[in-house]
């Protein structure tokens, strides 16, 4: 889960609404396949210093334990100079109704610019070795988005992979099922006044023979995913 990018630039609160067909989170379903809800409320402090926060129901996702809802609270720093941007978040993932211990940390950075007509991302997502997660967990992703002239539209398409260190394989397949695997995904966004329609393709190549615990295991694969987000 994380935080719109618009949250990341802008001065003042925001507040965003979401629903989507499935809530996708580097190629993985964490609502099991479901329809799912978010909200995210956003806060700057000082200067270049904002906090946020985001709340996803979960739908009692056999990925996070059965958990009913996921909160992910948000401190992040981020400026820009000219076309160049950058960011540094840490997340506090909790994990609300399920069993076990769930909760963990991550610590992330980003950086971008904008090519012509094309903005670029760079992402990187570390959470260091906690018992949640059965080790530690590397993310890094890159991200590209176009508008359409002329139109509200924007293309976007990113890469990602997930790697780490493993201390208990059951609870590592929670994040990584099957071992290091990578994403990809292409997304059009329409936008309107108060309203962005978005639908979006995902997959992984995730190996469903690599996979050990099959419980952990479900909605890795293609999946097309629709979403209103509406901006108050």
């Amino acid at each position: 889960m994380a935080l719109p990018c618009a949250a990341q630039a802008q001065v003042d609160p925001g507040l965003w609404v979401d629903l989507v067909s499935d809530q996708r989170n580097r190629g993985l379903s964490w609502s099991d396949g479901e329809a799912a809800a978010q909200a995210y409320v956003y806060l700057p402090i000082k200067g270049e210093f904002s906090t946020s926060a985001q709340v996803t129901s979960l739908r009692g996702s056999t990925r996070h334990g059965g958990a009913d809802a996921g909160i992910d609270l948000v401190g992040t720093y981020a400026d820009q100079k000219d076309l160049f941007r950058w960011h540094g978040s840490v997340v506090g993932h909790i994990f609300a109704g399920g069993q076990g211990d769930l909760d963990y940390i991550e610590f992330q950075t980003g950086a971008g610019t904008t090519l012509g007509p094309v903005d670029v991302d760079v992402l990187v997502s570390y959470a260091p070795e906690q018992d949640a997660i059965g080790g530690s967990n590397f993310y890094r992703q890159i991200e590209a988005s176009a508008g359409i002239w002329g139109t509200p539209v924007v293309l976007k398409a990113h890469f990602g992979r997930s790697s780490g260190h493993v201390e208990d394989r059951l609870k590592a397949e929670r994040l990584r099922p099957g071992g290091a695997y990578n994403d990809w995904g292409l997304e059009a966004e329409y936008a309107l006044k108060a309203v962005t329609f978005t639908v979006a393709y995902t997959d992984t190549d995730i190996d469903k023979d690599a996979i050990r615990f099959p419980a952990l295991a479900e909605d890795h694969g293609a999946a097309i995913v629709a979403g209103a987000h509406f901006a108050f």
